[in-house]
């Protein structure tokens, strides 16, 4: 599987996508299943695993037909894996390997009491929520939001600040840390 190529799968210029869902299939799924930890339904996966076949057949043209398939595909499904989390507003981080199931169990509780207490904390800040929101959760820079928001760089910089600040003092009083002190 690892010497595939995406030219493996061409027959008379057309994509023969079923035997790349026959082959890889289980390997997207797996890949899904590590960074989600069952957090998704088995329809959002079923959805992502479509979701990255279609990407692969989509751009079949793009792809270097002589580059291996499989980190391609692998690429493919943590990408859209971690846009689905974020539209799903789960914010997951990576869990190391060698922790038990307790551990994990309990790392994921705490990570959704500690999202809760966040999402509880930017309700008292409005539309400046959203500032943090886009930021944070969608990856956007100060200098896009800015522009966005008909605002300055450093006025979007200032909004973030605050409220980081007095999350992580929130989240403290509740007991938890919350980046560096």
């Amino acid at each position: 599987m690892e010497n595939d190529t995406i030219q493996t799968y061409i027959q008379d210029d057309k994509i023969n996508l079923e035997k790349i869902i026959e082959k890889y299939s289980n390997y997207i799924n797996s890949i899904i299943q590590n960074m989600t930890v069952n957090l998704l339904k088995n329809e959002d996966i079923e959805e992502l695993i479509s979701d990255v076949l279609f990407a692969v057949w989509k751009n079949k043209d793009k792809i270097n037909k002589e580059m291996p398939l499989k980190p391609y595909i692998a690429g493919i499904t943590k990408n859209l894996t971690k846009n689905r989390l974020r539209d799903l507003k789960i914010k997951t981080e990576e869990i190391d390997e060698n922790i038990s199931t307790d551990e994990t169990i309990e790392y994921i509780v705490q990570k959704k009491e500690e999202f809760l207490i966040i999402e509880e904390e930017l309700k008292k800040y409005g539309e400046d929520a959203n500032i943090f929101i886009m930021f944070y959760y969608k990856g956007m820079k100060a200098k896009e939001i800015a522009q966005k928001l008909y605002l300055t760089e450093a006025n979007v910089n200032v909004k973030i600040h605050r409220i980081k600040k007095k999350i992580k003092k929130a989240l403290k009083e509740r007991g938890y840390n919350y980046g560096k002190q």
